[in-house]
């Protein structure tokens, strides 16, 4: 990630894990991990689920008790430059193909909600994915640069083509709320796939 937008966001995520704000870091664990099922520190994707979890919560979760995100919160308490603020403030969180790279070096991958290719920036250092993996993450544009986050949710491949159907139906209903609901649904399933190992993957990702 840009340094710029590194230093805000473990900023933030300081911030607001602790005094006043634990108790709300307490409300979004136990919604979170309710919702996408639990995480085992014995897992091998355990490091990559508590990134996501921070990023849903510094970036996108709102508290039953207030209105605003924590960045939001954040950037209205914090002197941030307006492009950097504007980055922060609209993470786009989707369900990504690797591509592999393009003609000039750069990490391409394919945006299945949106439907559109994005090239990383050349400066990125690329998590461990190889051409073909479908996980669900984030990216943060700052200028022309778009960063991948590193909580990432791998996703098994044989359920591509469910995947793509249910991405085209969500995407019609522009609606960011559905696009969260069904974006965190995938990730539950992928937490219920590992439980059940021995059951097809085609089985579990069932979205009827």
């Amino acid at each position: 990630m840009n340094e710029l937008l590194k230093e805000n966001f473990e900023k933030a995520l300081s911030i607001y894990t602790t005094g006043v704000h634990y108790e709300t870091l307490l409300e979004a664990k136990k919604e979170y991990f309710e919702i996408t099922g639990q995480a085992n520190d014995d897992d091998d994707d355990f490091e990559a689920r508590m990134n996501s979890f921070n990023e849903w919560y510094v970036l996108q979760f709102i508290s039953k008790r207030g209105t605003r995100t924590v960045i939001s919160d954040y950037l209205m308490n914090n002197q941030v430059d307006d492009n950097l603020a504007r980055s922060l403030s609209s993470v786009n969180y989707s369900i990504f193909e690797y591509v592999g790279k393009s003609f000039r070096g750069a990490d391409v991958l394919f945006d299945m909600l949106h439907d559109k290719k994005i090239k990383l920036t050349k400066a990125a250092s690329l998590p461990s994915i190889i051409k073909d993996d479908i996980f669900v993450g984030r990216i943060i544009t700052y200028g022309d640069d778009h960063y991948l986050l590193t909580g990432l949710c791998v996703i098994p491949k044989d359920v591509r083509a469910i995947l793509k159907k249910e991405c085209k139906r969500v995407r019609k209903l522009k609606n960011p709320n559905e696009e969260l609901k069904f974006l965190l649904k995938v990730e539950s399933f992928k937490t219920k796939w590992i439980r059940y190992g021995h059951v097809d993957a085609t089985k579990i990702f069932k979205f009827d």
